[in-house]
This record gives C-alpha cells, structure tokens and sequence, in this order.
C-alpha cells in the first residue's frame, strides 16, 4: 500500500489544520473530560479541573518540543535556534510528553497539597489515550515509520526504500490495550497507592520497547535507537516501582475536597486555545529535516 495521505484535514485562511496536531487536541479533550467525570472521586473542584488541563497540555507541548530538539534533532536546531520558535513546522516527541506531563502534575500536586501518586494514578489513564491517538496521528503524517518487511499490510513512504511496517499504528493499538488495564487498575486499586501508575510506566515502556524493535529511528545513540534507550530505562523503573507499590500496605486517605470556587473567563480561554493551539502542528518530527534525511538515505541507496 502506499502512504500518501494528506497530512491536512482544511486549510483556513488562517493557515492548514493537521491530523497530527489535531490528535493532541482530541488527547486534551478526552483529558478534561477524565477529570470532569470524576471530580466527586478526586476532590477536584471545576476551577480546579480547568487549572490541571492548562498546566497538564502546556507541559505537555513544551515538554514534547524540547525532548525532539535536545535528543532527536539536535544537529538541525543547532544550526538554527531560532526555529526551535516554529512551531507549525513540526516536531514533537513522545517522551517529552511523559516528562512534560510528569512535571506539571507534580507542580499542580504541589500547589493543592494533594499526594503526588493520587494525582498520578488518575492522570495515566486519559494519558495513555491522549498516545494512543497520538500514534494515530503518526501514522497520517508519516512520520515514524518501521523497518523493511513484505507483509501484506506494509506501506511504501515517499523517499524511503522498500515496505515499511506501520509501526506507528502497532503503537496505537498498544496503548489503546493498556487503557482498559488501567481503568479496571484504578477500580481495584485505590488512587494514591501507586499500582496504576507503575503498571503504566511498565507496560507502556516493555510494549513500546518490543514494538520498536520493527521501527526505523532515524537516530541512534548508544547502539540502539534514541527511543529504545528510554524505553529499557523506563520499563526497568516500571517494574520496580510495581514491585514497591504491590508490598506497600500503607491505608490510602480519603481525597481531601477543595473549595468551591468559580471558573475563570481566563481559564476558559486558555482551555480554548490550547485545544486550538496543536492543530498547526504537521508532524512528529520537523518537516523540512525529515524530508532532508529520507532525501539522503535514498539518494545514498541508489548510489551504493
């Protein structure tokens, strides 16, 4: 099959609107709607739930934004910092999520004196969606592609040699799996004990490890892809903190109830627009170099 999808969904007068960055938008959706359905279990109250989805989606996009360009694509933004600004040219990675994510929840932990793995144990859950669909965004815009393979559901991406396996879309259905897990972890296991969080950081990290055994990075560190590095250091954590959290018989506290308190106009337009915001974003890495690195592997193919 060949991919040759088109990476936008419209184009406005106010520039294209993308399947990739639509995904975050929809991953923020779901979000605050997680937290919205179940403010009565956490305690939250509605100010709160909207001041959680703002620092969560901003941790988030900026999170995403530096990993690609401190890790993935170092050499292109050291030529030109200043494009680390654009935006709308692409580049985000997933990793940079998880810490984004992680960083903000414990800054809103903080400030609301709420226990930390509480948080945790609830945010993984729409977290994992907000992957899962990301994945699916990876796969429109073509940017995380498998290795060589003849199965029959294999693409063919422009500039790049050979079928690649979709992988992008084996990643989806993974998280997608994880998800039911998590939710009947958070019935068994109460929020604040930490299992659903370690069981998280596990499967999500020892499945990814294994998928991406059939991805292509297009950087490597340590002999390994870049991501799987992450990936086996994750899972090791993962599996430990299960480990500590299934001995743990600590009794869990009752979510303390915070005041009542109004919802900002501010806050609502900051919800808005980081809804709004991701839809200019084309793809998962910078466009420009990705194009640029498969323009060069082929043409190094054809050489040989």
């Amino acid at each position: 099959m060949i991919h040759d999808f088109d990476p936008a969904i419209a184009v406005t007068p106010f520039g294209a609107v993308y399947w990739y960055g639509a995904v975050y938008s929809f991953g923020f959706l779901g979000f605050f709607l997680w937290f919205w359905t179940r403010r009565s279990q956490t305690g939250l109250s509605d100010r709160d739930v909207f001041t959680l989805t703002i620092l969560f989606a901003t941790g988030v996009l900026v999170g995403a934004r530096a990993f690609d360009i401190l890790v993935y694509e170092l050499d292109y933004y050291r030529q030109r910092p200043l494009a680390a600004l654009d935006w709308w040219r692409g580049g985000m990675a997933s990793h940079g999520v998880l810490i984004g994510g992680l960083a903000t929840t414990y800054v809103f932990a903080r400030s609301r004196r709420m226990p930390i793995l509480a948080l945790l144990d609830e945010i993984v859950v729409p977290g994992v969606f907000l992957m899962a669909v990301g994945r699916i965004g990876n796969f429109i815009e073509g940017g995380v592609i498998g290795s060589e393979t003849d199965v029959a559901w294999a693409f063919i991406y422009p500039n790049v040699e050979g079928p690649r396996h979709p992988v992008a879309l084996y990643e989806s259905a993974k998280n997608f799996l994880i998800l039911p897990i998590l939710i009947w972890a958070i019935r068994i296991w109460p929020p604040g004990k930490g299992v659903v969080t370690a069981l998280f950081v596990a499967l999500y990290a020892s499945m990814r490890f294994a998928v991406d055994l059939l991805r292509d990075y297009e950087a490597a560190w340590l002999g390994l892809g870049t991501g799987q590095v992450f990936n086996l250091l994750m899972a090791a954590i993962g599996f430990l903190l299960l480990l500590a959290v299934l001995r743990w018989d600590q009794p869990i506290a009752p979510p303390k109830r915070t005041a009542k308190r109004p919802v900002g106009r501010v806050q609502v337009a900051a919800v808005i627009f980081l809804f709004l915001y991701p839809l200019g974003i084309p793809t998962s890495w910078t466009a420009e170099n990705i194009a640029q690195i498969r323009e060069e592997s082929s043409n190094s193919l054809q050489t040989d």
